[in-house]
């Protein structure tokens, strides 16, 4: 499984380039509403510099997005990993019943993926 806490700041950069795209913003505009300046802005966008926890929340927030979604490329492997952690939400249950929701999951996925080609 992947290490999780190795974070590559250039792949955050092009994720928040991609999500400000997408809502047609420039990074004037998606600066002015994260209350920072238009160059930091490009400078965290590039990967060239890190911001502060409170201002990727800021960039998150005018972007809707989670900290998760910016951070990590596979979000749902990341809740998954947490999920099924000694602490995560599955902590409770027994291997068996672990097995159980993980194959009730990928079945799941299938009939997903399934409905999504028709």
């Amino acid at each position: 499984m992947e290490n999780f806490h190795d974070i590559d700041f250039k792949e955050v950069g092009a994720r928040i380039r991609n999500a400000r795209k997408k809502l047609n913003l420039t990074q004037e505009k998606a600066a002015e509403r994260a209350f920072i300046s238009s160059q930091f802005w490009s400078l965290v966008e590039s990967g060239r510099e890190r911001a502060s926890v409170n201002t990727y929340r800021q960039i998150a927030a005018v972007l809707d997005l989670t900290l998760d979604d910016i951070f990590y490329d596979e979000v749902t492997s990341l809740r998954l990993h947490k999920a099924f952690s000694k602490e995560g939400m599955l902590a409770d249950c027994t291997a068996s019943e672990k097995a159980v929701i993980s194959e009730t999951m990928l079945a799941l996925k299938n009939i997903l993926e399934r409905n999504r080609r028709s």
